[in-house]
């Protein structure tokens, strides 16, 4: 069974390099596998797909011109 990995490792990812969805997709498959799943800070069991519809939806990331950002106004910092 593959760990789960918190979604912040994913957010980091945006930190300092915006990129568009499908080169976030590839980075976290290259960094966390294909079939890794995901947990935030009060939810669990998100497949990549399901986890970047929640970044969206609450806004931890933007998308501008085509790159996904992060909104680090809407990111919990522990």
């Amino acid at each position: 069974m593959t760990a789960s990995i918190h979604a912040h490792q994913v957010l980091n990812l945006l930190r300092d390099k915006p990129m568009t969805r499908e080169q976030l997709e590839q980075t976290v498959i290259e960094q966390f596998g294909a079939e890794a799943h995901f947990r935030t800070c009060s939810r669990e069991g998100f497949d990549l797909d399901a986890l970047l519809v929640f970044f969206v939806e609450k806004q931890k990331v933007i998308e501008n011109q085509g790159q996904w950002e992060l909104n680090i106004e809407r990111v919990c910092s522990h």
